[in-house]
């Protein structure tokens, strides 16, 4: 029984993804001998897929055989909580993991605590759930739903304790068994409590996992790594030369390692635009785009490939050929791909940003549509900005008030976003007072500092003729101490080579 009970145990995942059996009728196990539960026990499958309906009876009438055996109380905790995961009751389900670490000590449960935290939003038991994870339970986060955590750790007011936690990791060597895509993220905030601990020496160790050109412009205009700047400016190279140079052959190496991977293959096409390669990103697109049944397979991934190779030809003056990729992407399904947001939405930003006015209207209507069936928050944000600089440009004020009231009260998804739509309206004061507000609150200062730099630092998007919010410090004297006193503009010598390789500037 031991035995048994313990393999349930230890095999047990959270089953939200499982079939659904919430709202299932229990099984009937009342005329079942101990021989037989046991042998139903036996088949964990069957059981932690169905939590509810065969989960829970099925430890009920164990314990009517054998009342008080523990290791059947731990099954019958266990499939309760993963009960209350199909059910949505993840507040629940955390509160019987905790009583599962309790009673059960010998057990290693953080990964369940880990789960029910982040998806309860209870951003002290995530955090909590952080400090508890050994190097094997960390090798298996997945990356988006780690960041969609932390993001809620960091709204709560933690983020110190949270680039202490990631020193601590860094500390105890944990960092090898991190997803590639966590690395460069928990090192850059890893840094920030280096600098405050006055750990300077780390700088270049931590350095070595931050590869993107991007997180070099965010760290050079972001006064927590002041003290390190040199050292940052160092390893960066004049015009980022350097560090866009290794990150392109990193993305590309690994992808000859792997080239069935389809995130590789899109970090490989961001190295190159990044570094300013930009027909080998457009020729590396246009070879998985060349083959048989490209699109009929096409992940997310390829998407980001051919967006990349659309921003590439804007790059090199070709907006007809960056226009007929976007419309490509625009024409996948989003039922079928829930990714395609992203791309109607890029696909929408784009015409507007170069002042196509009623094209832009009409690309952000469709990007309306699918961000209502899928899109976040921050999505709509874009959507919605898109809308007011459109309409406002074409002389419809009427047809803003909604969207500007979506802006308005959405200030924390993007500080920028709602700035940038209020000066599309005329509203420059009003920007002005908001991106002031947001300087003030530590969880969003990084942020706005890092897109208060001139447009030569934005390495992804092809150029914007929108507002930039940035033009609000020459206008409002106490936005400009805020921000100084926070941030600075990235000095002139490290305008990314990617900027200065574009054919039109």
């Amino acid at each position: 029984m031991k035995r048994i009970i313990l393999a349930s145990l230890l095999a047990a995942t959270p089953v939200a993804a499982q079939q659904k059996d919430s709202e299932a009728t229990p099984v009937d196990l009342s005329g079942k001998s101990l021989d037989e539960l046991i042998e139903i026990v036996s088949d964990t499958k069957e059981w932690w897929s169905k939590p509810c309906s065969m989960g829970t009876p099925l430890f009920a009438e164990l314990e009517k055989h054998r009342p008080g055996n523990p290791f059947i109380n731990r099954g019958a905790l266990l499939s309760a909580a993963l009960c209350d995961d199909l059910k949505g009751n993840y507040a629940q389900g955390l509160e019987k993991t905790r009583i599962l670490e309790k009673v059960a000590p010998d057990e290693d449960f953080s990964w369940l605590a880990f789960y029910f935290a982040r998806r309860s939003e209870n951003a002290e038991e995530y955090l909590t759930s952080l400090r508890a994870l050994d190097e094997q339970t960390i090798s298996k986060i997945e990356p988006d739903s780690f960041w969609a955590g932390t993001r809620m750790v960091a709204r709560a007011g933690l983020g110190d304790e949270l680039e202490q936690l990631y020193l601590d990791w860094y500390d105890k060597g944990l960092f090898f068994a991190l997803h590639s895509d966590m690395e460069e993220g928990v090192a850059k905030s890893a840094l920030v409590a280096a600098v405050g601990a006055k750990r300077l020496e780390l700088a270049p160790s931590l350095l070595a996992v931050v590869r993107s050109p991007s997180s070099y412009v965010a760290m050079l205009s972001d006064r927590r790594y002041e003290a390190i700047w040199p050292v940052i400016e160092e390893h960066a190279g004049a015009n980022l030369e350097r560090v866009s140079a290794e990150y392109a052959e990193w993305a590309l190496a690994r992808l000859g390692n792997a080239e069935e991977d389809r995130d590789r293959f899109s970090d490989a096409a961001h190295g190159l635009h990044f570094a300013g390669r930009y027909q080998d990103a457009i020729d590396l697109a246009q070879r998985w785009l060349d083959r048989d049944g490209a699109l009929a397979s096409i992940q997310e991934g390829d998407a980001w490939a051919l967006n990349i190779q659309a921003y590439a030809y804007d790059a090199l003056g070709r907006r007809e050929e960056a226009d007929r990729v976007l419309d490509l992407l625009a024409e996948q399904d989003p039922e079928e791909h829930n990714w395609v947001v992203n791309f109607v939405i890029n696909r929408a930003s784009r015409l507007v940003g170069y002042e196509r006015w009623e094209e832009g209207l009409a690309a952000a209507h469709l990007a309306r549509e699918v961000t209502e069936m899928q899109g976040s928050p921050y999505a709509k944000m874009i959507v919605s900005r898109d809308h007011v600089c459109a309409l406002s440009a074409l002389g419809r004020p009427g047809e803003i008030a909604a969207d500007l009231e979506f802006l308005r009260t959405n200030p924390t998804e993007s500080h920028i976003l709602a700035a940038q739509g209020l000066m599309c309206a005329g509203y420059r004061g009003e920007a002005s007072e908001l991106l002031l507000r947001g300087l003030t609150d530590k969880t969003y200062r990084s942020d706005i500092v890092g897109q208060l730099q001139p447009q030569e630092f934005s390495l992804f998007y092809s150029p914007s003729q929108l507002p930039n919010p940035r033009e609000l410090l020459a206008e409002n004297p106490e936005l400009k101490a805020a921000f100084e006193a926070h941030g600075r503009i990235v000095p002139e010598r490290f305008v990314p080579v990617a900027y200065l390789k574009r054919a039109s500037r």
